[in-house]
């Protein structure tokens, strides 16, 4: 039999895209890597078993419901993925009768879907101890959904409105929302009125219906890499091929972007940015390359999305202008207020001509008809009820002190270890990066044993190596919660170094 592996575990057999291995059982298949293949042991077991963010597949079908002890010394492809893909890449029609095996009609006739590794890393903290401090998931401080008062504001909806949100409503979205969100808009640059708004569920749903209208099967997508996740995975999901460009400190590559798309000889049919304080290295793309980014789209005829999460959470430095605000064509520009208001509420946006937000609604009514009224009257009662400038002003002092308390406490736990990390102007994130040859993998097992957490630096690629890296939330701990995990992530450090 032969082991298939992805781009970012070839460099650990020789660069290999398959290797050999006799096997009888996945217990002996574990016991043949060790002896054979000591580098890809490092990264993909633990304990001498197959690790929690690997997925096996034995001839297609998914080795977590294979037994330890059945015989598996017939089959002929054993592929290893990082847990993100969601199913098996390809195989030879013969290896199965559909898209993914298995041994169950719904099995054989369900198609690969690319799930969220980010999602899988929470899911796994969530099982952990509870005392661990999580640096893994992304989200508003409690305080922070402490400070909203959303009981209030449920009740001054239902007290205003009535019956009415607990309806459907139209599926472009509330008109008094719509307003708001363009008038955001326009004191950022943007010519938008309420019919240019679409109102979705969360940024993600908009993003996932632009890819629909945009993205067809086989289309180039170019990406940042490291990139986030979830988009990455919905963008396979769509059939898109992905072109990743390394992101530096002032974002997205524009130029070796330009050398990659000229090398390849293609037309990419769609960019995607996070503009400010990328999501996973805090990256903020430069307004040189801004400007370079909408002449390159231009002149292969692509789209644009801007994903533009964390613009209000700028703590340091001036607003960069939004992309959006560059052109009079070509992009979508895409914000939710789940970052700087309650993300259990699952309001986002889109906002492009009316053309493309009709487009967007016949999308959406496949997928859930509208957006929970209640939910986006939650929303419209905060900005009535006023004072949403204090609250994005205490927001940024809180993040400001949670950056700063990260940024002391690494330095601190991690002088002279040769890691290093990002220094963001605002967001959520710091990328930090190991010594060379230590994969994030690892010391995340360790690191789960010391009762900390975070998101591996795989899960932000897909083709590219990003083992060595991590991506470092410091938005949900409390400041001293930060102190304690930096401390407990050295003892994981000092264990696998």
């Amino acid at each position: 039999m032969n082991i298939r592996l992805p781009a970012p575990l070839r460099p650990t057999v020789g660069g290999a895209t398959t290797v050999p291995v006799e096997a009888r059982t996945l217990a002996d298949l574990g016991a043949q890597i060790v002896a054979r293949y000591p580098e890809l042991a490092a990264r993909v077991l633990h304990d001498g078993a197959f690790g929690p963010f690997v997925t096996v597949f034995v001839d297609g079908e998914d080795a977590r419901f294979i037994a330890p002890d059945a015989d598996i010394s017939a089959a002929k492809t054993i592929e290893i993925l990082p847990a993100m893909s969601g199913g098996a890449t390809t195989a030879e029609p013969s290896q199965r009768p559909g898209p993914l095996g298995g041994s169950t009609l719904l099995d054989q006739v369900a198609k690969e879907i690319h799930g969220s590794f980010i999602d899988e890393t929470i899911g796994i903290v969530a099982r952990a101890h509870p005392d661990t401090v999580s640096f893994a998931v992304g989200s508003p401080a409690p305080e922070v959904l402490r400070m909203a008062r959303a009981e209030e504001l449920a009740a001054d909806v239902l007290a205003h409105d009535g019956l009415a949100p607990l309806g459907y409503g139209i599926t472009e979205g509330d008109g008094e929302l719509r307003e708001i969100v363009a008038a955001n808009a326009r004191a950022r640059g943007l010519r938008a009125s309420a019919d240019d708004v679409s109102i979705t569920v969360g940024a993600i749903q908009a993003i996932d219906i632009t890819s629909r209208l945009f993205v067809r099967p086989g289309d180039l997508v170019v990406v940042e890499s490291p990139g986030f996740a979830n988009v990455l995975s919905g963008l396979r999901n769509h059939g898109a091929r992905l072109l990743e460009v390394p992101v530096d400190e002032r974002g997205i590559d524009v130029d070796e972007a330009a050398r990659l798309l000229r090398k390849r000889g293609e037309r990419p049919r769609m960019f995607f940015i996070v503009p400010n304080f990328q999501n996973p290295s805090g990256a903020t793309l430069s307004i040189e390359r801004r400007e370079q980014l909408v002449a390159l789209a231009h002149s292969y005829g692509a789209v644009i999305i801007e994903d533009d999460p964390y613009r209000e959470l700028r703590f340091r430095g001036e607003h960069l202008p939004a992309i959006a605000s560059l052109t009079d064509d070509g992009v979508v520009s895409i914000g939710t207020f789940s970052k700087t208001f309650l993300p259990g509420v699952r309001i986002g946006w889109a906002i492009s001509d009316p053309a493309t937000v009709r487009r967007m609604a016949s999308a959406k009514q496949t997928m859930d008809s509208c957006t929970s009224m209640l939910n986006q009257r939650i929303v419209v009662a905060f900005h009535r009820r006023g004072g949403v400038d204090e609250h994005l002003a205490r927001l940024r002092a809180l993040y400001a002190e949670k950056q700063a308390r990260a940024r002391a406490a690494l330095a601190r736990d991690f002088a002279g270890t040769g890691v290093r990390w990002t220094d963001p102007d605002g967001g959520f994130y710091l990328w930090v990066t190991l010594p060379h040859g230590m994969s994030s993998r690892r010391l995340l097992d360790v690191a789960l044993e010391e009762r900390v957490a975070f998101v591996p630096g795989d899960a932000f690629g897909v083709e590219r190596d990003l083992s060595n890296a991590f991506r470092f939330s410091y938005s949900s701990p409390t400041p001293d919660r930060i102190d304690e995990g930096v401390t407990r992530l050295r003892r994981a450090f000092d264990r696998l170094a």
